[in-house]
């Protein structure tokens, strides 16, 4: 058995699993460990022949490695799990050898690597999403803005490059348990923490070993003094830690007892109503039609169906999910509305919209002065995606391939009903129905013709739900049901 010693970075197992691959080392022989202090990230793989004493292995040549299957692996290796490198490496292994179905989510790697991309993905989203950055006394010198979030997987790297990308030249920090990010308008340098007494019970994997200390010091020792006092005990908290990383002292008090801080009010739906208010025309826009999906070795076009709805196994959510949720309505009803998936209540009882955002649906469309029995509900994804997160499940968004996955049985159904206007709930029916990458705040108010079809987005009904203020619920709800009166008016003008 090989024991590969690496830092605890992909870039790290690449250069090992590179080694591996050309010495041919089968992942049965390999056990991978993390330390943070290797001489080297292949120190191991060069000798690891002596350490178990078999002969030199002859040198394998192994093919060229596609990039979009190195960015899949490299967003898998962000996952926490004491086999995240094993994982990589058999699918790699796999992959070189010929078994290209290594990456189809039917096979046994293939899901837990689809799953594990699709936990990282989703947990960067909440935390570019959710990250309050503070803005700092500007005679205090950089950073402009500080922020603060604890995520379960190591993200900072990943979550990092977007904000640069969002934040233009402002300088900021992001700091996390596992480091901080530091981005100087130019250039972004990730650095760790000086190790905490409970740092291992911060995390999740029990194999994770302590960070590697800070950087060299970019901002004064005193660039903090005065600010670590304020009314909110969470924000005092990462603010003290924020100082801490750049004096090379541990953490304040163990990384356990670190929490999100609060959610302040939502961005993205303050920036829509004012959009919506500024922009609310009648008249329609367009959405430029998408190139074809282009297909590689490692996205294989889609097999098609061999039967009806409940034997679909076009994507590998129907493995959770207890039955496919088809559309119901009409069968030539003038408005479709189009939701996302069907969440808990659905995936139990096969009926579309009737579980709280339906109920909450009901009192929007009495509101708009419609009728549920005159309107074809469905949903872009048939199948319900969850994870489980604290002995719950919870809702995942459906990811693009599984959307397109879907996209056969959602055009069965506009092709069948053929309805006059489609009323989209939320950002992933919008894009199901144009294909396009589109912001839903953009359309929020407006009429959109693509493809001869006539498309009214608004948001869902359990973007209402999960609001805390009272106000932004009624302007969201008040959004919803003008969305669908001007869909009602649509339909009329084209009876």
């Amino acid at each position: 058995m090989k024991r590969i010693s690496i830092e605890p970075s992909f870039a790290a197992w690449r250069h090992a699993a590179r080694e591996l691959l050309r010495q041919g080392v089968e992942p049965e022989r390999i056990e991978w460990v993390e330390c943070d202090s290797c001489d080297s990230a292949g120190s191991d793989s060069g000798n690891a022949n002596a350490q178990d004493g078999s002969a030199t292995a002859p040198v394998v040549p192994t093919p060229a490695i596609p990039r979009e299957l190195l960015a899949w692996l490299k967003t898998a290796a962000c996952f926490y799990a004491p086999d995240r490198w094993s994982l990589l490496y058999r699918i790699l292994w796999r992959w070189t050898h010929g078994e290209r179905h290594v990456l189809d989510p039917q096979d046994a790697d293939g899901a837990l690597l689809d799953q594990r991309i699709q936990s990282v993905e989703h947990e960067t989203s909440d935390l570019v999403a959710l990250t309050l950055f503070r803005r700092r006394d500007p005679s205090m010198g950089p950073p402009e803005f500080v922020g603060w979030y604890e995520p379960h997987h190591d993200l900072l790297e990943q979550a990092a490059e977007r904000f640069a990308e969002r934040m233009g030249d402002s300088t900021w920090m992001l700091a996390t348990p596992q480091g901080a990010a530091f981005w100087s308008g130019m250039l972004l340098r990730i650095s760790r923490p000086a190790a905490a007494e409970d740092e291992h019970a911060a995390h999740p994997c029990p194999e994770r070993q302590q960070q590697n200390p800070p950087a060299t010091q970019a901002l004064p020792p005193g660039a903090m003094v005065g600010e670590a006092t304020t009314s909110e005990p969470t924000e005092a908290l990462w603010l003290a830690y924020y100082a801490s990383v750049f004096n090379g002292a541990p953490a304040p008090v163990p990384l356990r007892y670190w929490r999100t801080p609060p959610a302040g009010p939502p961005l993205p739906a303050q920036l829509a109503r004012e959009r919506s208010r500024l922009g609310a025309q009648r008249g329609t826009v367009t959405v430029p039609e998408m190139p074809p999906l282009e297909y590689s070795a490692v996205t294989p076009p889609l097999r098609e169906p061999t039967g009806p709805l409940p034997t679909c196994r076009r994507c590998a959510l129907w493995r959770n999910a207890k039955q496919a949720v088809a559309g119901a309505g009409p069968a030539r009803a003038a408005i479709m509305v189009v939701g996302e998936q069907p969440g808990e209540h659905e995936n139990q009882h096969g009926v579309p919209f009737m579980g709280p955002a339906g109920q909450l649906l009901d009192t929007v469309l009495a509101r708009a002065g419609l009728e549920r029995a005159a309107l074809y509900l469905t949903y872009a994804v048939k199948h319900y995606k969850w994870e489980t997160l604290e002995q719950q499940r919870v809702h995942r968004t459906p990811a693009r391939r599984e959307v397109e996955a879907c996209q056969y049985w959602l055009d069965h159904e506009l092709a069948q009903v053929a309805p006059r206007v489609v009323v989209t709930l939320g950002a992933t029916a919008l894009k199901a129905l144009t294909g396009a990458h589109v912001n839903l705040s953009e359309y929020l108010g407006q009429t959109i013709d693509h493809g001869g079809r006539l498309i009214v987005p608004t948001w869902h009904p359990s973007y209402a739900l999960k609001m805390a203020d009272g106000r932004l619920r009624e302007d969201v709800v008040a959004g919803m049901a003008a969305a669908l009166r001007r869909a009602a008016g649509l339909a009329a003008e084209g009876a």
